[in-house]
């Protein structure tokens, strides 16, 4: 299921942080919480796919300023869109909204003023996607005195591809129990533009791309709906069909 959350600003000059991705997933974990308490209890176990994704927060025409990391909003109107495999975590998101349609970003609130359940694209074996939030990619790398760290990684190296390739076919088996059928994936980077994001007290090396994937229909279906790459919770990993 997919949903646009439209947000009306409180006040004149809403200012929220430029990395405000830790601060809507917030906003969407407590929402959960209202809605169903055990679900919510659920989605916080460590070390499981929550197979749920989310954009940034966007501003229609852009009327924002930013100064000093701040986002200053300058409009009435504001709004991020969501995806999940799991129509049940959608339902109890729109429910924990409409129980309490007063939110916060950050210490910035907001009134939920409509929620549109979207149209699903038909994913087929060939597509072009645009990232709606950062792709985040990761590999483990000996730090050269035999401990491992965890290294972000960026398109212009094949491990890149080939984790979120591997990505996709863990979600894939956790979300229905096997694994797909087909596993071929190709991507093609049209463009791509390098981030760093701040979760918390951590940044994080991520990129915004256009692309191209061919192959698997099981695979750009779980990305397209639970988001490509990691920390899609946090606000990594959702595209649109271009």
């Amino acid at each position: 299921m997919r949903l646009q959350i439209n947000l009306h600003p409180i006040l004149e000059e809403t200012v929220i942080d430029l990395n405000h991705s830790y601060h809507l997933a917030s906003l969407i974990y407590r929402a959960i919480q209202r809605g169903d308490p055990s679900l919510s209890l659920d989605l916080h176990k460590p070390g499981i796919f929550k197979f749920f994704t989310f954009s940034r927060l966007m501003v229609p025409n852009r009327r924002f300023r930013i100064q000093e990391g701040k986002m200053i909003i300058k409009s009435h109107q504001a709004h991020f869109f969501f995806s999940t495999l799991k129509d049940e975590i959608a339902i109890k998101l729109v429910e924990g909204l409409l129980e309490k349609p007063k939110v916060k970003i950050g210490s910035a609130e907001f009134i939920v003023s409509e929620i549109r359940v979207l149209e699903e694209k038909e994913i087929k074996e060939k597509g072009r996607f645009v990232t709606l939030s950062p792709i985040n990619v990761t590999t483990a790398q000996d730090d050269g005195n035999g401990k491992l760290r965890i290294v972000d990684l960026y398109p212009d190296t094949p491990k890149f591809y080939e984790n979120l390739k591997r990505n996709l076919i863990k979600k894939y088996t956790a979300f229905y129990g096997h694994e797909p059928e087909k596993d071929e994936l190709k991507i093609k980077v049209m463009r791509a533009k390098a981030k760093r994001l701040r979760i918390k007290n951590t940044y994080h090396r991520c990129v915004e791309m256009v692309f191209e994937a061919e192959g698997s229909k099981e695979l750009l279906e779980v990305g397209y709906k639970a988001g490509f790459g990691e920390r899609n919770s946090m606000g990594f990993g959702m595209v649109k069909v271009v």
